[in-house]
């Protein structure tokens, strides 16, 4: 039998490593935290089939087929089982792998590839596009369709895609971008300087929730300095096997921020952040990496900067209410994250938390896979949001704008009481006016 090249039958560029498939003993401790595995009861679907499949392209015994392919998009890249793996295997990371691959085997047609190259090429990269597309969702949303559409029942009628895009479309405001000031100072004694890595989607889609992360983040201390060059994470990118524009955006994103003179470099986006600490690795041999390595140093979750440099209670003021959490997944699994978010909640006079079942289990947004998925989607949210009802709690807490805007629009679909807020949005209903 002939040597096989590195690469196997996957073509050399953006493969993944044959030792991270190789990690995978097949024990099967990631079968029972795999949301498709749960669904299907398919052994391809689960992370060892995938790593499997994978395996088996690297080694030349199969080709990249469709069922390769599909796989790698069905994942939701949620990363449970990279906690539950006792080898550590990445299996959600070899599948972004291999949907770069999807790509080079199964490019799309030339319409459907030319707006994708505008969507990750074009668009995300350029902040003021990203904000120019929002203009048509806030006027439909200003002269009051929205409301028709809704009331009347007409989203009832609009295929499926189009259908959930509608419904989870939450009331917009202008960008933060353009609003919020470039240094916030700190109020009373000054701790420190950070940065405020103001993500996409925070900025269009949850700009309130970002104004209260620069709130808190001054009324702790430290100076805020929120650079308005800033560009996309590059998570989207990850996600759609468009590395090399990930890479692109993460060099940019790290001159900028080292230019800043910053003591920590903090997000409020679960998804951006965990990004941001994989540009050490997405640029292994292609930046310095004594730069790369103290980019990694100062970037923080919010959650977890406050509760490392210590959160100041004095003026903080009761919160009658009782929540629940979800983990997002790029937070608890992504950036190991669990007990942060909690301490910060529990910061808050007045909040009562109740534990949901199965916190840490994934909502079934993953980003484009709620449009491209409806079905497996639903029954994922579902699964949730039982979890969530049996709590009672008054308010659902998560984390990132993809969580955010997937539970809220499930919470809407079922008729259930709890709004959903992000964790600074109620911590920031204690803090002093």
């Amino acid at each position: 039998m002939s040597e096989q090249p590195p690469a196997g039958n996957f073509h050399p560029q953006d493969a993944p490593s044959y030792e991270s498939i190789l990690q995978c003993m097949r024990c099967g401790f990631c079968l029972a935290v795999c949301p498709t595995y749960a669904l299907t009861n398919r052994e391809r679907s689960s992370p060892r089939g995938r790593a499997a499949l994978a395996r088996a392209v690297t080694e030349g015994k199969l080709e990249f087929t469709s069922v390769v392919r599909d796989e790698a998009f069905l994942c939701l890249d949620c990363k449970a089982c990279s906690t539950a793996c006792p080898s550590g295997v990445r299996v959600g990371t070899i599948m972004e792998f291999c949907r770069s691959q999807a790509q080079i085997f199964y490019p799309p047609s030339l319409p459907a590839g030319m707006l994708r190259d505008f969507i990750l090429k074009r668009m995300l990269p350029t902040p003021a596009l990203m904000e120019a597309s929002m203009l048509p969702a806030r006027l439909y949303q200003r002269i009051g369709l929205q409301w028709a559409v809704r009331h009347l029942g007409v989203n009832r009628f609009l295929p499926g895609v189009l259908a959930k895009m509608e419904g989870i479309l939450p009331t917009l405001a202008p960008p933060l971008r353009l609003e919020i000031p470039e240094l916030i100072p700190a109020q009373g004694p000054k701790r420190g300087r950070v940065g405020f890595f103001l993500g996409c989607a925070m900025s269009l889609v949850f700009p309130e929730v970002s104004r209260q992360t620069a709130r808190i983040l001054s009324q702790q201390g430290f100076d805020v300095v929120t650079p308005k060059e800033v560009k996309c994470c590059g998570a989207p990118h990850l996600a759609e096997g468009d590395r090399e524009t990930a890479r692109r955006l993460a060099l940019i994103n790290i001159d900028l921020f080292l230019a800043l003179d910053v003591d920590f470099i903090v997000t409020d986006c679960a998804g951006c952040g965990c990004a941001l600490k994989e540009y050490e690795e997405i640029l292994e041999d292609r930046a310095d990496h004594e730069r790369l390595r103290l980019f990694r140093s100062k970037i923080r979750d919010i959650s977890e900067f406050l509760v490392e440099v210590g959160i100041r209670t004095e003026a903080f003021r009761p919160v009658p209410l009782s929540v629940t959490y979800h983990e997002p997944c790029h937070l608890v699994h992504g950036q190991g994250l669990s007990k942060p978010p909690r301490q910060v909640i529990r910061a808050i006079p007045g909040v009562e938390l109740r534990e949901m079942k199965e916190s840490s289990w994934c909502c079934g947004m993953a980003g484009s896979f709620a449009l491209k998925e409806l079905e497996t989607s639903r029954r994922i949210l579902e699964r949730k949001l039982a979890n969530v009802r049996d709590t009672d709690a008054d308010i659902l807490v998560t984390a990132n704008p993809g969580c955010h805007l997937q539970l809220a629009w499930g919470v809407r679909e079922l008729g259930m009481k709890q709004p959903v807020w992000h964790v600074v949005e109620l911590l920031g209903r204690s803090l002093p006016s």
